[in-house]
């Protein structure tokens, strides 16, 4: 599927190590790998198209693997608690709060 300069196979051991550990640091997600980058991809996805949708790209046998393993969207109340927390660690007062 992804052919290295050779034509071969990539070495999937070698670009987690090479490309993915890098990127995961800079963006601070501590094991990046293809299992992390699937359940994103569905997890984001479940608004762009139906189950059966993702299943299909993610070459899943069952939808409920897909819907049940790879969508995980948390809850409305965690994503607003999250995004609260964020503005205040980000703003003056959450710096004075943290010190």
């Amino acid at each position: 599927m992804f052919p290295n300069a050779d034509g071969g196979f990539i070495d999937t051991s070698n670009y987690r190590k090479r490309v993915l550990k890098p990127l995961g640091e800079s963006v601070g997600i501590e094991k990046l790998n293809f299992q992390v980058i699937r359940r994103t991809i569905a997890t984001r996805a479940r608004h762009l198209g139906s189950v059966k949708d993702i299943q299909s790209h993610l070459r899943h046998s069952r939808a409920d693997a897909t819907a049940n393993e790879y969508m995980q969207e948390p809850p409305e109340s965690v994503q607003q608690m999250v995004g609260t927390v964020y503005a205040m660690l980000t703003s003056n007062a959450g710096s004075e709060m943290v010190n």
